[in-house]
């Protein structure tokens, strides 16, 4: 069952039509109700409700995203990163002020941060990319702290090998921290450079007004060369 749903959910996202995954809020709700002609023994996901009304939300359908929120709480979910993006799926569809979006956001990172390492970041990139799109639209003033969302989201991107979205959004984030948060560039540059998301002109135009870039650069070309020393075919 679990499998089949999630499946389901996968078609739906890809093809971004409500009619699909309309067939998936359905299977899920025979599930909960104990009405589905599969085998109930099969185990089934509370995740899988949160990731169903994430889906209906995007898609502009509140009843759905409602009803799989509904289910969800009834059975009591576990304390994990799922718990924190169904209070944040509440929060922007019931409350809308956007200190309340702020404070749903330090929510999801107080739940999530325990996740943040090699091999699990790629998980959070659809609640993550909601938080930091959700925090834009809201024009929120704290500004480094979207610029630390961002960040994080990049190394999600990373983590997950996306180096076409990692490259779109790399340019995004430094544009953004250079105009909003320009201590944190360092970081940012550090990142791109390290992972070769900047094309030549761009570090050359960086490093020649800053001593610092300049150092960063040449920090992660010799630990660049190091690696590919030791490791050939993974560069």
């Amino acid at each position: 069952m679990d499998s089949l749903i999630r499946q389901q959910l996968s078609v739906a996202q890809n093809c971004q039509g409500i009619e699909a995954l309309k067939k998936t809020y359905e299977l899920i709700r025979s599930a909960n109700q104990g009405k589905c002609a599969l085998d109930s023994s099969e185990s089934f996901c509370p995740d899988l409700y949160v990731l169903c009304a994430e889906q209906a939300l995007q898609l502009g359908n509140l009843e759905m995203s409602s009803d799989c929120l509904q289910m969800y709480f009834k059975g009591k979910p576990p304390i994990n990163q799922f718990l924190g993006r169904a209070y944040f799926i509440q929060f922007l569809k019931y409350l809308g002020y956007y200190f309340l979006i702020y404070n749903a956001s330090v929510l999801y990172w107080q739940i999530v941060r325990p996740y943040l390492k090699h091999g699990f970041r790629n998980f959070l990139i659809p609640s993550l990319s909601q938080i930091v799109h959700a925090l834009e639209q809201a024009d929120e003033q704290d500004k480094e702290w979207r610029a630390e969302l961002m960040i994080e989201l990049l190394e999600c991107f990373l983590d997950a090998s996306k180096t076409k979205e990692a490259m779109t959004f790399s340019s995004t984030t430094a544009s953004f921290i250079k105009d909003n948060v320009p201590d944190k560039y360092q970081q940012i540059f550090s990142l791109m450079v390290r992972h070769k998301l900047m094309d030549d002109s761009q570090i050359e135009e960086d490093i020649e007004s800053s001593i610092s870039l300049t150092v960063i650069y040449k920090i992660q070309t010799i630990k660049s060369y190091v690696l590919e020393s030791i490791n050939p075919l993974e560069y």
